[in-house]
């Protein structure tokens, strides 16, 4: 009996030690989470996302900014040279025209440019029985505000990145499909932290667009739980070491200030300068957060 009692009480060490380690570290996965938002102040679309290994400690992090329409769009001057009203964008949309029976409609969302009152707005285009209509109030059915709906941003972002975002020109209700996102953008790259992209360059005066994404991305990996939010700005002269796969459009020696506004979280100088910086840390560091929930409710299943 007492052997048998031994190895009972054994058997039930082990089965507690197991669901012990089922909720430990050592039985957590590796996890990756992505968070969308509008960027940069409206007009684009980020995506942050943040990879973590079975301890928690974060092995990437990177975000992607998609030029929206204004980024985009195909010049519909007389001229050629310029967008003006009535230039209209398609981008798949799962929220989007769902029950239209035609292919080149349903599940996409129309934007035209929009003017009322003297002002241009990316606008909501719906299709109707016998055309499509502009909304009345702009405002509220622009590309900035239906972004905001992460289903939107994700569905906007994995476009950009596969290409399937199109100029298109209407018919009465007919969709003509035109040039890819890729053949009319204006700054050289949908993503603007791609090398190739000539948005903010480095210059004599501003490390630019990508030498401050390379900051903010270093920066948050070494602190992911600083408190972004609690920002100040400090004079400090940055040194900007030259990386072509950083800008592949600018040497670091244009890079010529005597000192520039740098970042400052909890005591520390970021390296970063763009005004973004504190928002795009702060959406790295919600994807931090949600890779980590994920990770442990994976070990709970």
């Amino acid at each position: 009996m007492k052997k048998t009692a031994i190895i009972a009480v054994a058997l039930m060490l082990v089965c507690v030690g197991l669901v012990a380690a089922m909720g430990s570290k050592e039985a957590y996965q590796p996890a990756t989470a992505t968070t969308y938002y509008v960027a940069h102040q409206g007009g684009y679309v980020g995506e942050a996302t943040v990879s973590i290994d079975a301890k928690g400690a974060i092995t990437d992090a990177v975000w992607a900014e998609w030029q929206g329409p204004g980024g985009w769009a195909a010049n519909n001057s007389p001229d050629g040279k310029s967008v003006v009203d009535g230039a209209v964008i398609r981008t798949p949309d799962p929220l989007a025209n769902t029950t239209n029976a035609d292919p080149a409609i349903k599940g996409y969302m129309f934007y035209v440019y929009n003017m009322q009152n003297g002002v241009y707005i990316w606008s909501q285009f719906t299709p109707g029985k016998t055309g499509f209509t502009r909304p009345t109030r702009q405002y509220e059915r622009d590309f900035e505000g239906l972004m905001g709906n992460p289903i939107r941003a994700a569905a906007y972002a994995k476009a950009a990145r596969e290409d399937t975002l199109v100029n298109v020109t209407i018919d009465g209700i007919k969709v003509i499909v035109g040039k890819k996102a890729s053949e009319t953008v204006h700054y050289g790259n949908m993503d603007k932290a791609n090398p190739n992209a000539t948005y903010m360059p480095l210059n004599e005066s501003s490390i630019g667009y990508r030498y401050n994404y390379k900051a903010t991305i270093n920066f948050f990996k070494a602190n992911p739980l600083a408190d972004y939010a609690a920002f100040t700005m400090k004079k400090a002269k940055i040194t900007v070491t030259w990386d072509e796969t950083v800008d592949a459009n600018a040497a670091a020696s244009e890079y010529t200030a005597a000192d520039d506004n740098v970042f400052v979280v909890a005591d520390a100088l970021t390296g970063a300068t763009y005004s973004d910086f504190p928002h795009y840390a702060l959406e790295l560091q919600a994807a931090y957060k949600l890779a980590l929930a994920e990770q442990r409710l994976a070990a709970k299943k």
